[in-house]
């Protein structure tokens, strides 16, 4: 098959037989000059910063030094227009909440066949997957974890003013509180959603459907 994407892809994967596994997909999704590799978080990082066309990363969970959480976070603050897809022998539904809470845009089980991992690529890449989705060993989509457990009614309301440009001055005025509980409130936003900065709050809320398309 073709390439049908534009762009390039890396693999950070530590296991020789699984990396080429990935590369050989990413050579068929993006050409032979499209597929990068690095056997960890640290040499992906620096192969990404000199690879201006990286739209995508597949992300293994267990690399030794910088690794889960730390590692799409990294990414995510270096990189921040470059989908991060997790890719895990894992199945424990923590890991895969706490890969998507930090801005992962799909946790894919090392068990689905290539084929569903290329779709899960493809849609990434197209808009198509709206919401970060867990796709489990069996290939079916389990959604991140539900809306009400990530923020409390009034980090939720924060959100939804952040994501309407409002200053902390003027969230202050709107909302009656002190300027650092606002502060206190915006960093645990920005801790819970695994984001560093307001815009990055803003694009994971509405990833997972915390903001509604009117709250522009």
């Amino acid at each position: 098959m073709m390439a049908t994407l534009s762009g390039s892809a890396l693999v950070v994967e530590d296991h020789p037989l699984y990396r080429d596994a990935l590369m050989q997909l990413a050579r068929t999704l993006f050409g032979d000059d499209g597929a990068i590799a690095a056997n960890s978080a640290e040499e992906g990082l620096r192969r990404a910063a000199n690879c201006p066309d990286l739209c995508v990363v597949l992300l293994d969970q267990g690399l030794p030094g910088i690794n889960g959480t730390e590692a799409i976070n990294t990414f995510r603050q270096k990189f921040p227009e470059v989908a991060v897809i997790v890719v895990s022998a894992s199945e424990d539904r923590r890991e895969a909440m706490s890969a998507l809470h930090a801005g992962a845009r799909a946790f894919v089980s090392k068990a689905v066949s290539t084929e569903v991992l290329a779709s899960a690529i493809q849609r990434v890449l197209s808009g198509e997957m709206v919401t970060a989705e867990w796709i489990t060993p069996t290939a079916s989509e389990a959604a991140s974890a539900p809306s009400a457990a990530l923020l409390t009614p009034r980090q939720s309301e924060i959100l939804t003013l952040l994501a309407r440009g409002h200053s902390n001055k003027e969230i202050c005025l709107r909302l009656d509180l002190a300027e650092a509980t606002v502060k206190m409130h915006v960093s645990s936003i920005f801790r819970t959603l695994g984001v560093a900065n307001r815009t990055q709050a803003v694009l994971m809320g509405r990833q997972l459907g915390l903001i509604s398309g009117t709250d522009a």
